[in-house]
């Protein structure tokens, strides 16, 4: 009786995760298949499949508008915060696992508390200080302004981590002679590898698509961020959804790519950056 109780939930498992499964893939195998489609077919119907695969829709994207410049600032800009975020949030959330004192205590408890307060509360102290010290405008006070709002939540999952991590090892490298900066590049940074790849894909994420920040801080600067650059793209071509769907499909290729590279490690890494500590 036990074991047919046991099988009948696994089957109703099974089902809601293939329906949730099917109502989140079915969307965007459609934008992916309408992409290929002409203003005619799409109009005609959205559930049919094109007459002819072609790619003018994406080369119209590439040669007619501005998305190659913007589409490499977002890179760059996702590259230099990205990296800049995993080395600060791993050597911080080290020294704060292992640094035992008030002090240490009081800057996780800052972390903590900028972890619940909204971004609209210092939205506009934010803006006034970037503008005081002339960051407006400028691709690197964008990634500079990136860095110190994405940090906490990297450091609380590094340091996290690092509390589960075994003091022994490191002991015993010291012990024969290895150096605090070579132990930390030796064995706890490929101990961290998990929690490491988590916080790279979450910022790699929120950067790639965050527009509100961009906005405020880069403005109208040149080139544009691909989150800018789409808000003037659907403006123009509001009437052209043939184009706005292909414009979706190359834009996500990146971090969904980036997201398979790293995803043996994402759920390691929050489950044990979550518990942890």
């Amino acid at each position: 009786m036990k074991k047919k109780s046991n099988t009948i939930l696994n089957i109703i498992k099974y089902a809601v995760t293939i329906v949730f499964a099917i109502l989140f893939v079915a969307p965007l195998l459609l934008v992916f298949i309408n992409s290929f489609k002409t203003k005619a077919e799409i109009s005609s119907s959205a559930l049919a499949l094109p007459q002819t695969w072609n790619l003018d829709n994406y080369i119209t994207i590439i040669t007619e508008s501005n998305f190659v410049s913007s589409f490499m600032t977002s890179i760059f800009t996702v590259v230099v915060t990205t990296s800049l975020t995993v080395l600060v949030a791993a050597i911080t959330g080290y020294a704060l696992a292992r640094w035992h004192s008030k002090v240490s205590s009081i800057i996780m408890l800052v972390i903590m508390t900028t972890l619940f307060v909204p971004f609209q509360v210092y939205m506009v102290a934010l803006i006034v200080v970037v503008r005081k010290i002339g960051l407006v405008g400028n691709l690197f006070g964008l990634i500079l302004v990136y860095l110190a709002l994405g940090m906490p939540v990297p450091i609380f999952l590094c340091r996290s981590y690092c509390v589960g991590l075994p003091r022994e090892l490191e002991e015993a490298a010291i012990i024969d002679g290895c150096s605090r900066f070579k132990m930390l590049g030796k064995i706890v940074l490929p101990l961290m590898r998990p929690i490491l790849a988590t916080v790279a894909v979450l910022n790699a994420l929120w950067v790639w698509g965050e527009f509100l920040v961009a906005f405020l801080v880069y403005g109208n600067g040149k080139p544009m961020t691909l989150p800018l650059s789409q808000q003037y793209f659907y403006g123009t071509y509001s009437n052209q959804w043939i184009l706005i769907l292909a414009n979706f499909v190359i834009s996500s290729i990146p971090i969904i790519l980036f997201y398979i590279l790293m995803q043996k490690n994402i759920v390691k890494g929050i489950a044990a950056g979550a518990v942890k500590g």
